[in-house]
């Protein structure tokens, strides 16, 4: 760090109010874990570094014009990684990085070449900034006048303008205290979610939207979902519930505003939002009762639009769920019309799993289960994972080998894993003849596995597999059938049966004695003469 300068005022004046609270957090986390290293300077004010998570991404800093600065994660913008490098080099430049960390009050002084100005001077002088003392209500309405009416030119301005807000209106509670600070943190992100969906709107009709704002729309909600989980995570909920509980209501009518008039396009993003701040933040009982009792008002007026009434109907199943009323959640999923995509009720059965309530767990299993059986090879393995899960803690063998059964052919790679595990080497056998497969398309580890057990149970299927080839009329597929008959030939030689397999080679080159290129590759092969 020789050549390096740092002007810590301008870090903690300039640089640090970039970054919001979430992002400092979990940043903090890479830091104190070591992620951080292949630290390289350039000159005095360019930092190369990588920071190792999930995945190890390059970090460049630029500390005279920050702005210039970038991570190779997705992100795309102030990371935890940019973050977590501003830690390690305040720490080996011989300041304290829980300082950059906690930050300070002092105002914050422009740069030389950067082109954002200080929030300060983003508005009036005279204007009042959103206090802790503030309502829900009060604080959005100081939001809309700074960005209600935010244009966008192109699908990725779209990104751009939700991150900035999200940015400029997050910093404005850095010293406030913990628990009002979450609460505002929550109105912010629900908020840019707003915002997206406005802007989104105002766009619909062009060739932009349609190709590429579809992107940018799952990063800014994407974006909004890890804010809001992060910062759940670290609210004290029933603090909040004695100290602001008429906050939270606020903010519960809010995300109900967004769910029921968001983007047709995002609905099962809107009520993903909902089902996450009504399963971690809403839980009181009253306003559990208030939201019921609206969203059946909702669902009995005829004229709910059909975008309402499907936003009203996702989310008075969930509310059942949340109270246990499972019964009641099936009924109405059931008599909708509309479908439900089975992994959609997959976040509950992780529920149910952490929690370790398996008798709750097998009832939704056997309510999903006529619901599989036209589903998708990913969904099917998740489903029987489920099953596996249960079956450790309850006696379901029986039907969780008969779910697995009357869910082939989506099923087999999860049934032909058990089988082999449980030594049914037979079983395993025929359900690859039943399904018809060639050696090519069996687990080369399972094969090699019923070789050693017992090489007789792969009999059948070699000889399956020969025919199949022969089939072709090719010269590749003869190549694979000469490969497959010497295997047959070492596998009869193992059972001592040499004289079987002579007897079936005589007839297979009688069989195909006018197939010129077939006895070309049987010669090639040292199989015949």
């Amino acid at each position: 760090m020789e050549e390096l300068v740092i002007d810590w005022s301008s870090w903690l004046g300039r640089i640090r109010p970039k970054f919001d609270k979430v992002i400092l957090t979990r940043g903090w986390k890479y830091f104190k874990d070591g992620a951080v290293g292949a630290i390289q300077v350039e000159g005095t004010s360019i930092i190369k570094a990588r920071a190792s998570g999930s995945r190890s991404y390059k970090v460049s800093l630029d500390l005279t014009n920050f702005t210039r600065s970038h991570c190779s994660c997705p992100y795309g913008y102030y990371c935890k990684h940019m973050a977590a490098v501003l830690f390690e080099v305040a720490k080996q430049g011989g300041y304290d990085p829980e300082e950059f960390r906690n930050g300070d009050k002092q105002a914050p002084q422009k740069m030389e070449g950067e082109r954002e100005v200080p929030i300060s001077k983003l508005y009036k002088q005279e204007e009042k900034f959103p206090q802790p003392t503030d309502s829900c209500a009060m604080w959005q309405t100081y939001f809309h006048k700074q960005f209600g009416n935010s244009k966008i030119y192109n699908a990725f301005s779209l990104e751009e303008v939700c991150i900035r807000a999200w940015r400029e209106l997050n910093k404005l509670a850095d010293t406030w205290e913990s628990t009002i600070r979450s609460v505002y943190d929550i109105s912010v992100a629900l908020y840019v979610i707003q915002l997206c969906n406005k802007l989104v709107e105002s766009k619909a009709i062009t060739n932009d939207y349609n190709s590429n704002a579809k992107y940018y729309v799952k990063r800014v909600l994407n974006h909004a979902r890890e804010q809001l989980e992060a910062t759940l995570q670290q609210m004290d909920v029933n603090r909040a519930y004695k100290q602001y509980g008429e906050h939270l209501k606020e903010l519960s009518v809010y995300l109900t505003d967004i769910c029921e008039h968001g983007s047709s396009s995002y609905l099962y993003d809107w009520i993903t939002l909902y089902k996450l701040l009504w399963s971690q933040l809403f839980q009181d009982k009253d306003m559990m009762e208030v939201e019921t009792a609206r969203l059946r008002q909702l669902l009995s007026d005829p004229n709910t639009s059909d975008r309402a009434h499907h936003a009203g109907t996702l989310s008075c199943i969930h509310l059942d769920i949340c109270k246990g009323d499972d019964e009641n959640a099936w009924e109405r999923a059931e008599t909708e019309m509309f479908e439900i995509e089975p992994d959609d009720w997959f976040d509950y059965l992780k529920r149910f799993v952490f929690e370790s309530q398996w008798d709750r767990l097998l009832a939704w299993l056997r309510w999903l289960k006529p619901k599989m059986s036209w589903n998708d090879h990913e969904h099917v393995n998740d489903f029987l994972d489920f099953w596996r899960l249960a079956g450790a803690h309850r006696d379901v063998e029986a039907e969780h080998r008969e779910v697995m059964v009357s869910l082939l052919p989506q099923s087999y790679e999860y049934y032909a894993k058990y089988l082999v595990t449980n030594g049914e080497y037979q079983a395993w056998a025929d359900l690859c003849l039943l399904l018809d497969l060639s050696t090519m398309h069996i687990d080369s580890a399972q094969l090699k596995l019923v070789e050693k057990a017992n090489v007789r149970y792969l009999l059948p299927i070699y000889h399956q597999g020969v025919e199949a080839y022969m089939e072709g009329k090719n010269r590749p597929d003869y190549i694979q059938a000469v490969k497959l008959l010497k295997k047959l030939a070492a596998a009869y030689k193992k059972l001592k049966l040499t004289s079987r397999f002579e007897v079936y080679l005589a007839q297979i080159v009688k069989q195909y004695a006018k197939y010129r290129a077939f006895n070309e590759e049987l010669r090639k092969g040292n199989i015949i003469p």
